[in-house]
């Protein structure tokens, strides 16, 4: 049937209101370099501290005011990379550390200069990373401050996320043999430079017509050769340790998911001293870390979750059967209670950690230590109940609840921060099997802590 008029119109009987929105300041400092203190033991019982320096980026102001200056540093930090970290490094050395790991995972660049600075903290002046750009010039970006802030054992903790000025810092220090590389099979493998160019000045476009803008392009024109002439495109840099993670099998993380990446190829090595101290200690290194993640019961977890990733990856089918997809849900989350059950039994790490960030990197002293986790104490306080979960004729799997005196919801039992736990064990054997007076670029002779 046909609507007349009055059918197809309707008085809007809606209210409006209009509020104001003032956004607030956004502080940056959450995102700015930050760093724990960690006391360990090692196997013969002695007490050692280890400083984990975490940088998310490498960020730099990016507007020059007072005519070009750069702005004054904030107390708080977060405005340069290189300064914040050279902080919290001499923070930590006050503390007397017996080595640092520099936790690069989740950092996806940033600051090329910064960059090229912060590797200047551990090592003497000399090229950090080599450009070429389309029409085979290369060019040399160098750390030009011959002192140096730490010379101490350094691991650089690495994944498949860390990406471009990332993978120059671990590249560089692995070509002078400065510190060891840590982590996934391979970093992200970002080795390009690209250009954004407007495309309105190269187009005809009407007088005032904003809504014709025709956008941009962006083009690679450059690309990143490590000191020793590698490029870090598609391959990226390949740790000295490599430790399990289901992120090695990944197909679609790192340059090489993309479509058409770049080839890598080589250049002829920049001119630098070797400093050489990993190689005489790595074979000992590999052997050992090799044993302890055999036998660690969380690698199996790991080992476990990359099975079952290669099975899921190989099945190209998916089952649209309630019954069978809640069976598999049910297998999933008992497995996961078993693994929590597990950890709970296997109790909480002995190590006392400290957080520093850059607001206490100037003051005296260290804060309080971070609390345990309280799954523990509800543990101790309550009761922990052990049940089975059948999920069909062949499973059976126990999981594990945590309860309160008071009847309190579940706990979820915290996963450990397996590559970073198997880090730390790896520096520790690292300052074991350096000789005290080799473990320095200098020696034995005072490190200088200030740069010029």
């Amino acid at each position: 049937s046909r609507a007349g008029p009055d059918r197809c119109s309707s008085k809007d009987t809606t209210s409006r209101e209009v509020l104001t929105l003032i956004r607030d300041e956004i502080k940056l400092e959450d995102q700015a370099a930050k760093s724990r203190l960690i006391e360990v033991r090692s196997e013969t019982g002695e007490k050692l501290r280890l400083g984990v320096i975490d940088l998310p980026s490498f960020y730099a102001p990016f507007s020059m005011d007072d005519g070009g200056k750069p702005p004054p540093r904030k107390a708080a930090g977060g405005e340069y990379t290189s300064e914040d970290v050279a902080r919290l490094i001499k923070k930590l050395k006050e503390q007397n550390v017996n080595g640092i790991i520099l936790d690069l995972r989740l950092n996806g660049g940033g600051s090329l200069d910064e960059a090229v600075k912060l590797t200047g903290l551990f090592v003497k002046e000399g090229p950090v990373v080599q450009v070429k750009d389309f029409q085979g010039n290369i060019q040399e970006e160098k750390d030009k401050d011959p002192s140096t802030v730490y010379d101490g054992p350094l691991i650089v903790l690495t994944s498949r996320f860390s990406a471009s000025a990332s993978e120059i810092v671990a590249g560089a220090l692995q070509d002078y043999g400065r510190a060891l590389i840590v982590g996934d099979s391979s970093t992200h493998g970002k080795g390009t430079v690209q250009s954004v160019n407007k495309l309105g000045m190269y187009m005809r476009l009407p007088d005032n017509s904003p809504t014709n803008d025709p956008g941009a392009l962006k083009l690679t024109i450059k690309k990143f050769y490590r000191a020793g002439g590698a490029s870090t495109q598609l391959k990226g840099v390949v740790p000295d340790i490599i430790l399990p993670s289901v992120l090695n099998e990944s197909k679609d993380v790192g340059e090489s998911s993309l479509d058409n990446p770049l080839p890598w190829d080589t250049i002829q090595s920049a001119k630098f001293d070797k400093l050489d101290l990993v190689r005489p200690y790595l074979p000992e290194l590999q052997r050992r870390s090799k044993q302890r993640v055999a036998k660690d019961p969380e690698y199996e977890y790991v080992r476990e979750d990359i099975n079952f990733y290669k099975k899921m990856r190989e099945d190209k089918t998916v089952s649209l059967n309630e019954k069978k997809r809640l069976q598999e849900k049910a297998e999933l989350d008992a497995r996961q209670k078993k693994r929590e059950h597990e950890r709970l039994l296997r109790g909480e790490s002995p190590d006392v950690v400290y957080n520093l960030t850059l607001a206490l990197a100037d003051k005296p002293g260290l804060p309080d230590p971070i609390p345990k986790t309280n799954y523990l104490a509800l543990a101790k306080g309550g009761r922990v109940n052990s049940a089975v979960s059948i999920t069909n004729s062949a499973s059976v799997s126990p999981s594990a609840s945590i309860e309160g005196d008071e009847g309190a919801e579940d706990e979820k039992v915290p996963a450990p921060d397996l590559s970073l736990g198997e880090a730390e064990h790896i520096l520790v054997d690292y300052f074991s099997l350096m000789p005290h007076k080799q473990s320095g670029l200098t020696a034995g002779r005072p490190t200088e802590t200030q740069r010029n």
